[in-house]
């Protein structure tokens, strides 16, 4: 079992991660790093550039966390990434780099970090949760079998039904991705970093091999080194600089509940439904594997998933529906593995790429790598798996 400490060095051992000097690079760093996108990734690059004391502008059309990453459930897990052990541990550090970042604000940003319940009824679907919890074992996940009193502990407020399987992820958690967005757009102009909203980015001055200014809807910007941490919005970005980057969707609910009194500490993997409440009251919940039609109207769907969650949290029955978010998940690669893209666009010396699926877990060590490989002109190997020029 990986105790506490143990799981906040993790973040920590990606500084002995192999590197080497990038081929053409400055031997000065960046002055001016302009940071396209400000949600969830694109903050948090933009938090540890200006730590580091780059000069960091931040450019988004909407404003902080109200783009890709609002329709993201914000599940910060590895244990849903289990087809790739690189790729397992990878999000493992992402969840560390959460741990990690509220200790280093005092626990200022809106995060709930008491782990995650996963239980089954069914028997196939049982046997599947089991089998996963110990491949993660196996990877070194701080999880364990619970049984049904457990369970209940940890979620005081469920009526669980039928359970065939329990499981307890300790270490991982979920926030608030508009909030903690903001949050950490907070902390960079803090730092001295400059944000403008709401600015479309029409396009780039290009010399050869390097972006010289970033043009937008309000003039252009000098940059140094270009950043794109736009979401769905990066395969626009990158047409525009003649740099495919190919991705995949698929849609989502996400019903979002008015503010409830305390009933959940840490995530709820139901059979069919997950849950989560956030800091502030509010209970999300995302459906999974319910039968039902597509055609069925979206109001009535929400209907029917807030019923379903209502089986095991008997106080929603009467909750009011705040909002319900239909959007679209973003994976890269069309088709592809799903894994991030992260590192230089093409043939690009100052332009990099921060596009991934699962960008709210990730976002940490995303962005303390990129700021290294930034900052320091080094390529760092443990990012080699997810380079663009796997697709070419």
């Amino acid at each position: 079992m990986i105790d506490r400490r143990d799981f906040l060095r993790l973040l920590g051992a990606t500084a002995l991660t192999a590197a080497h000097v990038r081929p053409g690079f400055a031997a000065s760093s960046p002055n001016h790093v302009v940071v396209v996108g400000a949600g969830i990734i694109g903050s948090t690059v933009a938090y540890y550039l200006a730590k580091r004391g780059a000069q960091v502008t931040v450019l988004d059309r909407k404003g902080p966390g109200l783009g890709t990453t609002s329709q993201s459930f914000a599940y910060l897990n590895a244990s849903t990434k289990t087809e790739d052990r690189t790729y397992h541990l990878f999000n493992a550090l992402g969840v560390a780099g959460w741990h990690r970042l509220q200790i280093e604000l005092n626990g200022a940003l809106p995060v709930r970090l008491g782990g995650a319940v996963h239980w089954r009824s069914e028997a196939d679907e049982a046997r599947e949760l089991l089998d996963t919890l110990r491949r993660c074992q196996e990877w070194g996940s701080a999880a364990r079998q619970i049984d049904e009193a457990t369970l209940c502990a940890l979620l005081p407020n469920v009526v669980p039904g039928p359970v065939t399987s329990a499981v307890l992820y300790e270490h991982e958690g979920s926030l608030d991705p508009l909030a903690t967005s903001e949050a950490l757009i907070a902390q960079a102009k803090k730092l001295g970093a400059t944000v403008r909203f709401p600015v479309e980015v029409t396009g780039f001055d290009v010399a050869g091999d390097r972006v010289r200014a970033v043009k937008t809807s309000e003039g252009e910007i000098k940059a140094d080194a270009v950043v794109i941490a736009a979401g769905i919005g990066s395969g626009a970005l990158g047409d525009a600089l003649g740099v495919h980057v190919p991705y995949r969707t698929s849609p989502m609910t996400l019903i979002h509940l008015e503010p409830q009194p305390p009933l959940l500490e840490r995530i709820a993997f139901a059979p069919g439904v997950t849950l989560k409440q956030e800091v502030d009251g509010r209970v999300v919940i995302s459906g999974r594997r319910l039968d039902m039609d597509a055609s069925t109207p979206l109001s009535e769907r929400s209907r029917q998933i807030l019923q379903h969650a209502a089986q095991f949290f008997p106080q929603l029955r009467d909750a009011k529906i705040l909002r319900v978010i239909e959007g679209l998940r973003v994976y890269p690669g069309s088709p592809g593995d799903g894994f991030p893209i992260i590192g230089y666009a093409g043939n690009y010396k100052n332009v990099y790429l921060t596009f991934s699926h699962s960008g709210v877990t990730l976002a940490p060590v995303i962005a303390q790598l990129a700021t290294q490989e930034l900052l320091e002109g080094v390529e760092i190997d443990v990012l080699a798996p997810y380079r663009l020029s796997r697709y070419t």
